[in-house]
């Protein structure tokens, strides 16, 4: 079975939930695969800061993105869902273009997300709901003409910008790129399971969570959620560890540490 079926079928209506972490090179992607993850997806933003870029950064190119992406589907025999942001470019056709490329390298599926404008983090700018459609259109319709399994992730960043919580407009987002072709969708920032089911309600096609606090993974299944990312969390754990064991050094317990990490006969295990 090809990796756009397996990754498919995953979605199908009626297949148990699965969690797809989120990996950042190919070492990580390898450890996910070995712990037994029937898939994973790329983070762009452990991409990003594992090359000492924000999130997003317009000082990164997309070879770097692409070269990054490329590496870790080919570290791994699971299907890969690529994150590519707002599809990597400014107009439908560029989107499309670079979902084929994603295609073209390995994977299994990739999302879009509907922000025009990352240049400040905490000012996103997003598209008006007929240029995103569009654009989600266009990336349906060019990589699918190639493979009617590649599973595109349409997703709304409405409640992680600058607007007042609601779900009204998560909705309409969401209800309008299910239109436009998308296999899944996704709303990162809901608060609760209440606001949740409020949207799925709403859908035919699979949902993505990401999950916060109060979403436990047995909650999740109850709810009928299909696929669970795990986002950049991950990295930032990872980092956050590192952070905290250097910060902590000097302490009389700086090195208890070391026993409790992964041996390196362990990783030569899970590495090739």
């Amino acid at each position: 079975m090809s990796a756009t079926k397996t990754f498919s079928e995953l979605h199908r209506k009626g297949s148990p939930m699965f969690v797809m972490p989120n990996a950042w090179c190919e070492g990580s992607a390898r450890l996910i695969e070995q712990l037994g993850y029937p898939s994973l997806g790329t983070t762009s933003a452990g991409i990003a800061y594992a090359r000492g870029y924000r999130d997003s950064s317009p000082a990164m190119d997309n070879e770097m993105r692409f070269e990054s992406l490329t590496r870790i589907v080919h570290a791994v025999r699971v299907p890969v869902s690529a994150d590519l942001e707002n599809g990597l470019a400014s107009t439908p056709e560029g989107v499309a273009n670079n979902f084929l490329r994603a295609w073209q390298a390995g994977c299994a599926g990739a999302s879009l997300e509907d922000i025009a404008d990352y240049s400040d983090p905490h000012s996103l700018v997003f598209f008006d709901l007929a240029e995103a459609c569009e654009r989600v259109r266009s990336a349906c319709e060019t990589v699918k003409a190639r493979d009617p399994e590649f599973v595109v992730t349409a997703r709304t960043d409405y409640l992680l910008g600058p607007h007042e919580y609601s779900l009204n407009k998560v909705i309409e987002r969401l209800v309008a790129f299910e239109r436009a072709g998308a296999d899944c969708l996704f709303a990162p920032g809901l608060k609760t399971m209440a606001d949740l089911a409020t949207v799925q309600a709403q859908l035919c096609k699979p949902v993505s969570v990401l999950p916060v606090p109060g979403m436990t993974l047995d909650k999740l299944v109850i709810a009928g959620v299909q696929r669970v990312s795990l986002g950049s969390a991950l990295f930032r754990a990872a980092y956050k560890q590192i952070q905290t064991i250097l910060a902590e050094l000097d302490e009389p317990t700086g090195m208890d540490f070391m026993p409790r990490a992964l041996t390196s006969e362990h990783l030569d295990t899970v590495m090739r």
